[in-house]
């Protein structure tokens, strides 16, 4: 009690007068007592207060930060850009469609970098959605027992470009990853959607063109399993990374 009274005493009486005014109607106390009187009291030391320094022209506020992206620069392609990145935005490219769903169109639909889409089966209908959404290539996975062919006739009839890189092996083998990194890594096919039955196969690639790339082996699969690797290829995988048999399930 004390305590707070040595605090009323440092208000102004207005401010202890106009928060002692009125009791909550729901609890029962008195309500804006307390919090009033942390308000003044901060009041008198703030120097953001009545004559606010930090209002308006803020000398208190971090240059450009205004909380509005509408004065924000837009990505812009560069010169110093590597065409080769399918991650770069900057680069200015047409992007993939962004989600992680496309229902009745691609199955199992990710976006495994800015300009790459990935998925399993595409519906009958669903090229002309791909290409509505403002895809331009896919790269099919499927070999012809697969359907390849029929892919190629509705692809191109829906104004898409197709490209076909069968992969009938648990996981492509060194052209074939070559040829997908030609591929993927060239801007003129953006954005692609990569695909297969399931996206399994689409994980494994993604996985091996990463490695080929740079990117460390354990993130490769990580990101292989991120667009649809499972087991049943995984080991494969790794088999050609040289990295350690995934452990045996119990």
């Amino acid at each position: 009690m004390s305590k707070r009274k040595s605090l009323l005493a440092l208000l102004p009486a207005a401010a202890v007068a106009a928060g002692a005014a009125g009791t909550d109607a729901d609890t029962g106390t008195r309500s804006g007592v307390l919090p009033q009187i942390v308000s003044a009291a901060h009041a008198q030391s703030n120097p953001c207060a009545i004559a606010n320094p930090c209002a308006i022209a803020n000398p208190c506020a971090v240059a450009g930060d205004a909380g509005d992206e509408a004065d924000a620069p837009d990505y812009a392609a560069t010169a110093e850009t590597p065409a080769d990145n399918p991650f770069d935005v900057p680069a200015g490219y047409a992007q993939a469609a962004y989600g992680d769903t496309m229902p009745g169109v691609v199955e199992n639909y990710l976006r495994a970098a800015p300009y790459v889409g990935t998925g399993g089966v595409v519906t009958d209908k669903g090229y002309a959605m791909i290409k509505a959404v403002g895809f331009k290539t896919v790269l099919s996975l499927n070999t012809a027992e697969e359907g390849a062919a029929d892919e190629r006739d509705r692809a191109e009839a829906a104004g898409l470009t197709y490209l076909n890189v069968p992969v009938s092996e648990r996981a492509p083998v060194a052209d074939q990853v070559d040829r997908i990194a030609e591929i993927v890594n060239d801007p003129d096919n953006y954005p692609i959607l990569m695909h297969c039955q399931s996206s399994n196969r689409v994980g494994a690639s993604w996985a091996l063109y990463r490695a080929q790339a740079g990117v460390p082996a354990k993130i490769a699969v990580q990101e292989g399993r991120t667009v649809g690797l499972k087991p049943s290829r995984e080991w494969k995988v790794r088999e050609i990374l040289g990295m350690d048999p995934l452990p045996e399930q119990e």
